[in-house]
């Protein structure tokens, strides 16, 4: 059995937002082993993976100040020795998701398409992505909790 590192920086995955606004969110990372039983699936808390194990990641933040905060963005990286599935982002309030393929230096929509200098569209498959990008179209209320999850499968 693998152990990995599941505990994201998650300040550090917090951009976009002054240094006040961070000291004004509470942060947490739970990480889901997802099981199929009985053509059901269920979301069990796990440290520790194996090969083909689907994993879940749970990022949760909470504005713990009087004042909304605005201009929220939210970054899960992708583990190495993970491949992203596609389109499982998803998140509890109004976002525009982007995915990066070079670690975070450029990002864009899912499905990322890149064009060549001939002009022809190529899109990228998910498992070349190394990260994505949540960006909130509206601000976290005070005392509100937001949840944003994606899934990747252990290579």
């Amino acid at each position: 059995m693998y152990r990995i590192l599941l505990t994201l920086m998650l300040a550090a995955a917090l951009l976009g937002v002054s240094n006040a606004a961070i000291a004004d969110i509470e942060s947490e990372l739970v990480t889901y082993r997802i099981v199929t039983e009985d053509s059901e699936e269920i979301r069990e808390e796990t440290n520790a993976v194996s090969p083909n194990d689907v994993i879940e990641y749970e990022l949760r933040y909470t504005n713990v100040s009087e004042r909304p905060i605005t201009g929220l963005r939210i970054l899960g990286p992708i583990p190495t020795e993970t491949t992203y599935i596609a389109n499982s982002a998803s998140a509890s309030i109004m976002t525009s998701l982007e995915v990066s393929i070079d670690g975070g230096t450029s990002f864009a929509a899912e499905p990322l398409i890149v064009t060549d200098s001939s002009g022809t569209q190529t899109e990228i498959s998910a498992d070349e992505y190394t990260q994505i990008r949540w960006n909130s179209l509206v601000g976290i209320q005070p005392g509100e909790t937001h949840v944003f999850t994606y899934r990747v499968v252990v290579n």
